[in-house]
């Protein structure tokens, strides 16, 4: 074929590049080298994302701790992405403010609250007296030291949580929007990220939002321990996906390959060692 001239479409992802070298000095800290650094939302598509939403069109919806990560794809690549500035931590310091007590003890309710309730299959189990023993938050069980009166499931997932989500996903609507692709998205959404443990996200998204949505989580990986094997860790499992590609034969392993031959379980551990250094 032969032209004039020739013309190509690129998203670009740009950063602070003061943000960016204190991030990788960080990493290399704990011996750890740096050889690329990748826009998370582009590193949890990797994971928790299939090859058919990414043609058929697809929002990932990273909910991290401080930011709120979006990426759109259309025809099988990158059309949108967006950094929206609230996240979990944000519920969590709204639960603090609520309650009036320390944002690690708001964490524990968090995380508390988001675990499925346990409830019997039985015609008795659905007895309203039932219910209300699960809604009821034992708060020496958790482990808070604060003298508070009891509360219940309900109200601080009404009163507190929902307000929040729905503020962030009010944000995501808007970029959305803004992106002009809202009509080009098929598959819907899907929710990556630490936020997803977080009571009814995925209700709230349905609702704010109007999309289909489901929960994204590394699938095919061998070897994980309990506490990688979450939706919280989709960023981390894309680093690990990004990362094997063989660059110089160029081309790209797949994941049945990279979990029979990839010594995951050493990098887990190392991610893992890494992660934990990173929390309270």
């Amino acid at each position: 074929m032969t032209g004039i001239r020739l013309e190509t479409d690129t998203h670009i992802v740009t950063g602070s590049s003061t943000a960016m070298r204190n991030l990788a000095k960080c990493v290399n800290t704990v011996g750890i080298d740096v050889n690329e650094l990748v826009f998370s939302g582009i590193a949890s598509a990797q994971a928790v994302l299939t090859e058919t939403e990414k043609e058929l069109g697809v929002v990932l919806i990273d909910i991290g701790g401080e930011t709120t990560d979006l990426v759109i794809f259309v025809d099988g690549a990158i059309a949108y992405s967006s950094v929206i500035p609230l996240g979990a931590r944000h519920v969590t310091s709204d639960i603090a403010v609520g309650l009036r007590i320390s944002l690690e003890s708001a964490e524990k309710i968090k995380q508390w609250l988001g675990r499925p309730i346990k409830v019997p299959v039985t015609p008795e189990s659905l007895k309203e007296k039932d219910t209300k023993k699960e809604e009821a938050v034992d708060l020496k069980a958790l482990g808070i030291s604060e003298d508070i009166p009891k509360i219940s499931r309900k109200a601080v997932a009404d009163s507190i949580i929902r307000p929040r989500l729905q503020e962030i996903f009010k944000f995501v609507g808007k970029e959305i929007k803004k992106s002009g692709f809202g009509a080009q998205v098929p598959s819907g959404l899907v929710i990556a990220g630490g936020g997803v443990l977080t009571v009814g996200v995925l209700d709230q998204a349905k609702y704010v939002l109007g999309f289909p949505a489901r929960l994204g989580k590394a699938e095919g990986f061998i070897g994980l321990t309990d506490e990688l094997d979450s939706p919280a860790f989709s960023t981390v499992a894309g680093l690990v996906l990004y990362g094997s590609r063989d660059s110089k034969a160029g081309t790209d392993l797949s994941l049945p390959v990279l979990a029979k031959g990839f010594p995951i379980k050493a990098v887990t551990q190392k991610l893992s060692d890494l992660i934990k250094s990173f929390l309270p």
